[in-house]
This record gives C-alpha cells, sequence and structure tokens, in this order.
C-alpha cells in the first residue's frame, strides 16, 4: 500500500492517468480508503479529469465562448493600468 505521502507526490507530478495499470490501481485504492487524505486527493483527480476533459474539447468550447467587443476590452485594460499603478 502507498504511503499519503507517496500519493500526493505522484498526483502533484503528473496526470494518474499517465501512470501504468498497477500504480493507478493502488493510487486509486489509497484515496477511496485513506481517511487522511483521501477527499483533498480524490480532489486532485477530479481536477486532473477536468483538465483532460477540457484540453479535448476546447476546440469545441471556443466558437461557444462568449467575446468582449473592443470598446469594454480598452476601459478593462485601462481600469487594470490604474489599478496596478496604485
Amino acid at each position: 500500500m502507498l504511503t499519503c505521502k507517496q500519493v500526493s507526490n505522484a498526483l502533484s507530478k503528473e496526470d494518474y492517468e499517465k501512470l501504468s495499470p498497477m500504480r493507478k490501481f493502488f493510487l486509486k485504492l489509497h484515496v477511496k480508503l485513506c481517511i487522511f487524505c483521501g477527499k483533498f486527493n480524490g480532489q486532485v483527480m477530479e481536477s486532473q479529469d477536468m483538465c483532460r476533459c477540457y484540453k479535448e474539447h476546447e476546440q469545441d468550447v471556443e466558437s461557444a465562448r462568449p467575446k468582449l467587443d473592443t470598446d469594454k476590452k480598452e476601459a478593462l485594460k485601462q481600469l487594470l493600468a490604474e489599478q496596478s499603478k496604485r
């Protein structure tokens, strides 16, 4: 069985889907059973899943994303420039 530290290190360094099947199995098993780090590392795994899904469908989402018109974009840039001077 992996330790909490090993699981956290493995998840922070790479996507768990790229791990070997045996290592991935023990990672998921630890996350399901551990009362100490299970919730946090489960959320890390969910975040990785969401990022992976977004990367796969990024082109589909791009066309539906709302666009900011040029005037509002310039006003926002000026506001940010003013705020950063403070």
